[in-house]
């Protein structure tokens, strides 16, 4: 492996960057879940799982060509590595997609973003980051700014929420061995390697109980695939450059994409406490930017 490749890789201290690339991943993740679950209307769990996987494996094989080919972007110095988080992004992408089929997107994602606190607990144990107490303050007040905007009531409390939970768990783990790779993987590889385990752990159960899928629903599965594999794409680059500490809270920014789907796709308007909620969210997460920047400044004076 050569310098230049190894020094691409390296984790960068460039938080608005891997802030910015976090917030259109995860954009393009909230727009393939309205289409999921629209099209879960019509097929299993299990097919649209596969489909999804399959159909944004391509414009990630294509873009391997396009970046130096197989052995460049295949090669790995941590195979057991690769292994443990596949196991992990299995779990938890069945998670999601079992909660999708269940209950609305505005619960699944809710109670999403508990995998803030969780990736806050992560962090420190897994990557020894250091989390200062403003930080903990910040997610914190997050967490009320969700709860204002969705007001959760009792209805919230059946399997699909405890599914969610687990999934918001798996979700953050799968984000700091996601990081953990980042320091010698390539981006493509760390994104196209759950896609295969996916296809392959999935087609067996699909051989005979395949539905047949119109041309109108094939055109929904590949726009799925394409933008969920630049969202994919982008959230793995995205950990190249700012710490999971960092990035943990802008999980939230998915909040007003959802609404936003809500507006254009089901025309349903948020309410005023939804708009209370959002300000709030919004404030810890730019607080959040603004003391990890200052945090990076001081490391750089100098003793």
């Amino acid at each position: 492996m050569t310098t230049a490749t190894t020094d691409s890789r390296k984790h960068h201290n460039r938080a608005v960057l891997g802030v910015l690339l976090m917030l259109g991943g995860l954009a393009l993740y909230a727009l393939s879940d309205a289409f999921i679950k629209q099209l879960m209307g019509s097929y299993s769990v299990k097919q649209t799982t596969f489909l999804r996987a399959f159909t944004r494996l391509i414009p990630l094989l294509f873009a391997v060509f396009m970046n130096g080919g197989v052995k460049q972007i295949f090669s790995t110095q941590h195979p057991m590595r690769h292994c443990a988080r596949l196991a992990v992004n299995l779990a938890y992408t069945y998670s999601f997609m079992f909660a999708y089929s269940k209950a609305t997107l505005t619960t699944v994602y809710t109670l999403g973003y508990t995998s803030s606190l969780f990736m806050i607990v992560l962090s420190a144990l897994m990557l020894k980051e250091k989390v200062s107490k403003e930080k903990w303050f910040a997610v914190a007040i997050g967490m009320v700014g969700v709860l204002i905007a969705i007001r959760p009531g009792v209805g919230v409390f059946e399997m699909a929420a405890i599914i969610v939970l687990m999934g918001a768990f798996l979700g953050s783990l799968n984000k700091i061995l996601m990081r953990r790779l980042a320091a010698t993987e390539h981006s493509l590889a760390i994104a196209i390697y759950p896609n295969i385990a996916m296809i392959l752990v999935t087609f067996p159960f699909l051989i005979n109980n395949w539905q047949p899928i119109s041309w109108h629903d094939w055109g929904f599965f590949a726009i799925v695939g394409v933008i969920t594999s630049l969202g994919q794409f982008a959230i793995a680059h995205s950990l190249r450059f700012a710490q999971g500490s960092t990035l943990a809270p802008i999980d939230y920014s998915t909040f007003f994409w959802v609404f936003l789907l809500d507006f254009f796709w089901w025309d349903k308007m948020p309410d005023k406490f939804t708009v209370i909620g959002a300000a709030v969210i919004v404030a810890s997460n730019l607080y959040i930017l603004y003391r990890s920047r200052q945090e990076q400044a001081a490391k750089q004076l100098p003793a």
